[in-house]
């Protein structure tokens, strides 16, 4: 096989993998497929070219596949220097803590990734770092980067319980998660809805609060934590 024949081989079948959007389970399958073929010694050498191209290409495609697929693609662009994610708020429904004032380097825009009740998620750039208000309680500022590793390695980013009556939790989320429910000891679940890759969730304490458990878009579970040392929280 000519060299001419063997890119013009690897081009149509890298177009034919990138419409497939392999996973792990199927590059491993297209890998065996070529270990113990015996072929005719005069067209060895091009087939063995051929595929470790083609093998080099279909792993490409997975990884780039698990790449752009684990983050929102709302985080995903904040992260990269894009806007914040969610609703661009009015300066008149800005907290009061990250307005401008004397000696306070304020946002520039604020936005809303998610809601329970009166409690809210907020994000905004503050000095080159990424930025998430957790309702009116406390804001946390990290790099781009180290936001992006811990939800690649996580899954997701809880912060909490903060709260009396109700202890709230706030969330950031990858891809997998389309709603997190809530699991009592007494009475029936509640689920709240992922927006913009985050959510808010307000748990009962007087239910007895069981676990915490992020869904899928069929209702399969992601990830789970349990709330029931966080029961006992004064």
């Amino acid at each position: 096989m000519d060299p001419a024949s063997v890119e013009n081989a690897l081009e149509e079948r890298g177009q034919e993998i990138a419409r497939m959007h392999p996973d792990l389970s199927e590059v491993r399958a297209a890998v065996a497929l070529t270990v113990g073929r015996r072929l005719p010694r005069r067209s060895r050498r091009g087939f063995a070219t051929l595929a470790t191209g083609l093998a080099c290409l279909f792993l490409g495609a997975a990884a780039a596949t698990a790449a752009t697929g684990v983050l929102s693609p709302a985080l995903d662009a904040f992260f990269g220097g894009g806007d914040a994610p969610g609703e661009a708020l009015p300066e008149v429904r800005v907290p009061s803590w990250l307005r401008p004032a004397p000696g306070f380097n304020a946002p520039d825009k604020v936005s809303l990734l998610a809601s329970a009740g009166s409690e809210h998620l907020y994000a905004y750039r503050q000095g080159g770092n990424i930025c998430f208000g957790y309702g009116d309680h406390v804001g946390e500022c990290r790099s781009p980067a180290e936001w992006s590793r811990e939800l690649e390695r996580d899954r997701w980013i809880l912060r909490g319980p903060v709260g009396k009556a109700e202890a709230l939790w706030f969330g950031l989320v990858n891809t997998e998660f389309a709603s997190v429910r809530v699991e009592y000891t007494e009475g029936l679940p509640e689920e709240v809805a992922v927006t913009s890759g985050g959510f808010v969730a307000a748990i009962d304490r007087a239910r007895g609060p069981k676990r915490l458990v992020g869904l899928d878009a069929s209702g399969e579970v992601v990830a789970s934590r349990s709330l029931e040392a966080d029961d006992a929280s004064p």
